[in-house]
């Protein structure tokens, strides 16, 4: 509304003092030919105003800003003047304003809504349409600036204009067509198939058994160490009886060449060809890489890796249509404790992505902790895997999710819930700059600050609230795109620019940095940075319930 503005405006003769709240704003608008640019951010425009016009103020102020800087517009006008409002926060807030600048004879309308102009006054949009048309054709309106996305950034686009990073029209583009992806139909196992799955007959790898069952397969060849002497492979075993599967039970080290070539010719028959491999072996053997020695290195890579190996050329002339390997987010991100099993899973990635080039079917999956079975939950590990940024979930929502992966012509991919702002911090890794559009930012990085946690619960209130205040106004910085120095703690929130949307983000920062989880109406009631610095306190101090 601003640029056209300028257009009526020129073409009027009218001379133009313009506000705008950035620095790259304000040099656009002298650009564009505005003598007198002043910054909307400080309410003293309206003495700027009187000051560039002798005293006298303007004859006309078009208004969208909100709060107190209603007010100072009026204060901004010369006798007789005419103030327009095209906002609307204050008129759907109902807010209350001073009357006595209109003692000096002003006019204020308020544009609510334009769209209802051709249906409550068409004779006005009658009148007035041949005459805007003629001056777009002739030039005289010309188009204003904009920035044009693509479709498929359409995000990218809506957080501009909530950061109020965009100068003109934003246009969303539908030329070239957007990026769509593509969601395949989840792949169906073949009822007469078998399909072989390794593991220890419980954890991770009985879960999948069960998924294939639920897939449509009816026969299994189930491989794991200790064969039915695993102490949770009777309730498989019963669950598959109950749902009719016809199963194999196999005792074999899978990373053994011989015992394995044995257990795939008794697997293969002319009834039931072998049309799967499903890969979850695992053993787990933690230590730093300093301590890690030949031993407990061949301990851990023999199952997953070798056992990959031996499958992978047991299984190269036969007809496959899954050949699945259980690898784990570690081998994206790392572990400084698992070097051993991060070395396995990227084995495994680097064997999948040979058998794609070789037109062999394959599919690498990282899995992120599972909170229901497997290692996480016979150790209890799920609370300290959540603070790590790496929050387990439940086995059924992990292989719900292959479903659709399996087709999709993926060779490697990672099924996880990963916390970026609290994982990065688990390694060197995390540093690459592969993962820089992932992590975020800001100078918290979405961590708790446990510094100033401690700072609070040490300190007098007003310190504390100095603190947060501090605290609050860095966090608010970021979120509004500004400088702290721009952000007066006294000053009401609306008035610094702060919208619904910002509010949740706001919120959302509280409670991870603090620990504040203050309800979006606390913070749209308080006052002031202070204010809201005062509220999270008393959230912070008050004693459990």
């Amino acid at each position: 509304m601003g640029l056209a503005a300028l257009h009526y405006a020129a073409h009027a003769g009218a001379h133009v003092v313009a506000t705008a709240g950035t620095p790259a704003k304000r040099d656009l608008l002298r650009l564009l030919g505005v003598r007198h640019v002043l910054d909307s951010h400080s309410l003293e425009f309206a003495h700027q105003v009187r000051g560039l016009t002798g005293g006298q103020g303007v004859d006309v102020v078009l208004n969208s800003l909100a709060g107190e800087a209603i007010s100072r517009g009026l204060e901004a006008l010369r006798s007789g003047g005419r103030f327009i409002e095209l906002g609307k926060r204050d008129l759907y807030g109902n807010s209350r304003l001073l009357l006595r600048a209109f003692l000096n004879n002003l006019t204020m309308s308020a544009v609510g809504d334009i769209n209802e102009l051709p249906t409550h006054h068409p004779e006005i949009a009658s009148e007035q349409r041949p005459e805007f048309t003629k001056r777009v054709h002739d030039g005289t309106y010309r188009p204003i600036l904009h920035h044009v996305y693509p479709a498929d950034r359409i995000t990218d686009a809506c957080e501009a204009l909530q950061h109020s990073r965009h100068i003109g029209k934003v246009v969303i583009s539908l030329d070239p067509p957007p990026h769509l992806e593509h969601h395949p139909t989840p792949m169906a196992m073949d009822p007469q198939a078998t399909y072989l799955v390794t593991g220890r007959l419980c954890g991770f790898g009985a879960a999948t058994a069960r998924w294939l069952t639920r897939r449509g397969a009816h026969h299994l060849a189930l491989v794991g160490r200790r064969g039915a002497d695993t102490p949770e492979a009777p309730a498989l075993l019963d669950e598959l009886r109950s749902a009719g599967v016809h199963f194999t039970l196999h005792a074999a080290d899978v990373s053994d060449m011989a015992a394995m070539r044995a257990v795939l010719d008794t697997v293969e028959t002319r009834e039931h060809p072998l049309r799967g491999v499903v890969h979850a072996a695992a053993v787990f053997d933690d230590v730093p890489l300093a301590e890690l020695t030949d031993e407990r290195l061949r301990r851990v890579l023999a199952p997953k890796a070798t056992g990959a190996a031996v499958l992978d050329e047991l299984t190269r002339h036969r007809d496959l249509t899954l050949f699945l390997l259980h690898s784990s987010v570690t081998g994206l991100i790392g572990n400084l404790h698992q070097s051993n099993y991060v070395a396995a899973n990227v084995f495994l990635e680097a064997l999948t992505r040979a058998r794609r080039r070789a037109g062999l079917p394959a599919l690498a999956v990282g899995w992120g902790p599972v909170a229901d079975t497997g290692h996480v939950a016979r150790h209890d590990m799920a609370a300290y895997l959540h603070t790590l940024g790496l929050p387990p979930l439940p086995a059924a929502e992990l292989l719900h999710l292959l479903g659709s992966l399996l087709p999709s012509g993926a060779d490697v991919a990672t099924l996880a819930e990963v916390d970026w702002s609290r994982v990065r911090h688990l390694g060197p890794a995390l540093s690459a700059p592969r993962f820089s559009p992932l992590l975020p930012p800001d100078a918290t990085d979405g961590r708790t600050d446990d510094t100033l946690l401690r700072q609070l619960a040490t300190t007098p209130p007003e310190t504390a609230i100095a603190l947060l205040t501090d605290a609050l106004t860095h966090t608010l910085a970021n979120i509004l795109q500004t400088t702290t120095d721009r952000l007066p703690p006294d000053r009401p929130l609306t008035q610094l620019g702060l919208d619904s949307l910002m509010g949740a983000e706001l919120m959302s920062a509280l409670q991870q940095r603090l620990h504040c989880d203050l309800p979006m109406l606390e913070i749209v009631n308080s006052t002031s940075l202070s204010d809201l610095a005062r509220r999270c306190l008393h959230r912070l101090t008050r004693p459990p319930r």
